[in-house]
């Protein structure tokens, strides 16, 4: 199982130049550059390398990863699909589905990642609390 060191480095290289790694034959070669390539997703069954992968892909520390309440949901929902890749991981964590498919579960879309970038709540998920409409918004709203 590839330690902490292999997967450090995965944001270098074509992500970092604005390469998509996936797209086409003229590629760069996705192993020179430690992105997971056919099957090395399929070993992310230990919850502690999901995590620390899932670091790296998300942008998020692992610390803010299990603040979410989504890490292990998140970790059962990657090892019930038979297809894997960083792709839909991302996917999973920022909005909180598997893509072209329903949340997986009430909380997951309210806790996705996409709501941290831009220290937001999704609609309908938090209250602004009674009389709040009287006063002008403080910066950063209160986040």
């Amino acid at each position: 199982m590839p330690g902490f060191d292999d997967y450090h480095h995965r944001l270098s290289g074509p992500v970092a130049e604005g390469l998509d790694p996936g797209a086409g034959a003229d590629e760069p070669d996705r192993a020179a550059y430690g992105f997971p390539v056919s099957g090395d997703l399929l070993e992310l069954t230990d919850f502690a390398d999901f995590l620390r992968f899932s670091a790296e892909l998300t942008g998020f520390d692992e610390s803010e990863l299990r603040d979410t309440g989504m890490a292990h949901e998140h970790h059962r929902t990657l090892l019930a699909h038979r297809v894997r890749d960083e792709h839909a991981l991302v996917h999973l964590w920022y909005v909180g589905a598997w893509p072209d498919e329903p949340p997986a579960s009430p909380r997951a879309h309210d806790r996705g990642l996409m709501w941290r970038t831009f220290h937001g709540a999704a609609p309908g998920s938090t209250a602004p609390g009674h009389g709040s409409w009287a006063e002008a918004p403080q910066d950063g709203a209160g986040r």
